[in-house]
């Protein structure tokens, strides 16, 4: 691709969280918040590097616990209609510190009943009916606009280029970022799939079939997917490479049949049951998924990390008066009085904190050096940190210096998840530490006072809790799966595939634990080694930020490409004349490999004219 300079290029950013949640005007409950907050900035940096003058406006929901009296109103009228009835939203700007610009769309019998920790309908058909809508006034909005290209993250907003198309009759080029496929807005019909598409006001009759029909419901993913093929955008997701040959890309165009085979192999007899990441979507094994893998911010680095600079907690502190962050004194008035930033040549600082984390979980300074296994995290099905309570006596019993520091907390409504952690805690109280009250501080002390990070997730489309370890020195052990397979060469992964077989996953996790601590006690030259290569990762965005503009200028390319296509079919029809049903007659495309797809798209068209 050849890199214009000089040329201005404004591109709408979609996105159902954006993080951005110490401002009061974001959302985070994933992956996808921190990515959309570190993205914007990077994509300005790498489009300069380029001679690009990137404008760029996110595109969000404003929900309910957002100040608006914060945020600039927008003279506009946006039109949206839901199941028959016509209303108008309302959009408001506000633009950051850091010269980011947002766009908030904001109705209140849609989005009345969001907060800070509830953002995401539990009600399929609710759900169907909010990102419409949003999605409808979000088009209006571009509508108006004069945007070059559009780039839309996974299928909340993945309505965008229909309501585009069909209300406003724009076409631009669209891209789709899929950050966890195993969620694709699959929703029941009601009164059948064309009647199911005119309540959220888009033509049931030629779409229904065409993009959303999945087994008898409709799916948004799919749909989405298509759209933006069908636009000249490409479909990416956040770890692996552009040919797909690598992470949560390539475990994408995986069937079932695939993974059973391969779980077979594996254990040497038939599975029970295997993790499908396209969740049966046969679509991601036909259209090319692209591997555009996340970055972290340099503000994760040791070196800079705010939760190790005295300023910052004590900042932090002041904004919790009665609750001090860390529950020991002697922690909380050593980190609180001093800096605790450290990288690969002050390693004595890690050990310093390796120290203050044994003293604030265990109420007493180390001896005899022990191993720190630690895990932080959600304890969801995706995460399946219950393996880490499976194997935790085993880990004990191996290595008597061994201890498991867990900072974790389940969902309301499944808090018998933490009952396995409470009872290690309450059983081995010198060796155990659990904690299930959310602490951004304590996870980062935890982090970077522990030596071994355990990650034993089911699935993990890029992962950024193994870029965060590793960078801090805290050597991942985890499932090679998706986007953790990018620190495959600091750190000891586990392969295992079929879900029915806990004791085989247990055992082949405990493996690598075991591995793992004989190393750090007989081989310490060779686990100061991985350390320092954990450390020394690229996590920078530079690389991925610049694919990404190069993808933006691919999409304008390649629409232009599409219609070109048009244009030589139209003319070749008109130049028939008289010929037409006689060429008709006789023209037949080729099948299989020796088909060509101008061939067929000539043939479709003309098939309108018979």
């Amino acid at each position: 691709m050849v890199r214009t300079k000089k040329r201005r290029m404004r591109v709408a950013l979609a996105a159902w969280e954006i993080g951005r949640v110490a401002s009061g005007l974001g959302a985070k409950v994933g992956g996808l918040g921190v990515i959309v907050e570190e993205l914007p900035a990077e994509l300005k940096k790498a489009a300069a590097r380029m001679g690009i003058e990137l404008d760029l406006e996110i595109l969000c929901p404003c929900f309910a616990h957002y100040d608006r009296s914060r945020l600039k109103k927008l003279n506009l009228k946006i039109p949206v209609e839901i199941e028959g009835t016509s209303f108008n939203f309302e959009a408001y700007t506000h633009t950051f510190k850091d010269g980011q610009r947002v766009v908030y769309f904001w109705d209140p019998g849609q989005l009345h009943w969001t907060h800070a920790s509830s953002i995401y309908p539990d009600d399929p058909q609710v759900g169907l009916k909010i990102f419409a809508a949003v999605s409808q006034a979000m088009a209006a909005y571009v509508a108006a606009q004069d945007f070059d290209t559009i780039h839309l993250h996974d299928y909340h907003v993945g309505l965008l280029p229909f309501y585009l198309e069909h209300k406003h009759d724009i076409s631009l080029p669209c891209h789709l970022t899929i950050h966890n496929a195993t969620y694709q807005g699959i929703t029941p019909l009601l009164g059948g799939g064309y009647s199911s598409l005119d309540r959220i006001g888009l033509p049931g009759d030629p779409l229904f079939h065409r993009y959303f029909d999945f087994f008898n419901n409709l799916n948004m993913m799919k749909a989405a997917m298509l759209k933006v093929h069908e636009s000249g955008g490409r479909i990416t997701t956040v770890s692996g490479d552009l040919d797909g040959s690598w992470g949560y890309a390539a475990e994408l165009r995986e069937s079932h049949t695939q993974l059973w085979s391969r779980a077979y192999f594996q254990k040497g007899g038939p599975p029970g049951e295997v993790f499908v990441p396209n969740r049966h979507l046969e679509l991601f094994e036909k259209l090319p998924v692209a591997g555009i893998t996340n970055g972290l911010a340099d503000a994760n680095r040791p070196e800079q990390l705010a939760e190790l600079r005295a300023d910052k907690l004590q900042a932090a502190q002041s904004g919790q008066k009665d609750q001090p962050i860390f529950r020991n004194p002697k922690v909380q008035k050593s980190m609180l009085a001093s800096d605790h930033d450290f990288d690969a040549k002050r390693l004595e600082v890690k050990a310093e904190l390796k120290s203050l984390l044994h003293l604030e979980c265990f109420g007493s300074e180390p001896t005899d050096d022990p191993i720190l296994l630690t895990a932080v995290g959600r304890l969801v099905a995706q995460k399946n940190l219950g393996l880490v309570a499976e194997v935790a006596e085993r880990c004990l019993a191996h290595d008597p210096g061994a201890k498991l520091i867990v900072l974790a907390s389940a969902p309301a409504g499944e808090r018998h998840l933490e009952d396995p952690f409470w009872d290690l805690a309450a059983r081995h109280p010198d060796r155990v530490y659990f904690n299930n009250a959310f602490n951004l501080p304590l996870s980062k002390l935890i982090l970077a006072g522990g030596d071994f990070c355990l990650i034993p997730s089911r699935f993990e489309p890029c992962g950024l809790v193994d870029y965060e370890a590793s960078l801090l020195g805290n050597v991942v052990i985890a499932r090679a799966t998706g986007g953790l397979t990018k620190v495959r060469h600091c750190a000891y992964l586990y392969d295992w595939l079929d879900l029915s077989d806990e004791a085989g996953e247990a055992d082949a996790f405990f493996q690598q634990i075991m591995t793992a601590m004989d190393t750090y006690r007989h081989a310490a030259d060779w686990h100061e080694d991985l350390k320092r290569k954990a450390m020394a990762i690229d996590a920078s965005w530079d690389r991925s930020a610049e694919q990404y503009i190069d993808l933006y200028q691919f999409g304008q390319a390649n629409l232009a490409w599409q219609q070109r296509r048009q244009d030589l079919l139209k003319k070749q029809i008109a130049a028939l004349g008289k010929d037409k049903t006689l060429f008709t007659d006789f023209f037949r495309p080729a099948l299989e490999e020796y088909s060509d797809t101008l061939d067929w798209q000539l043939k479709t068209e003309l098939d309108k004219f018979v």
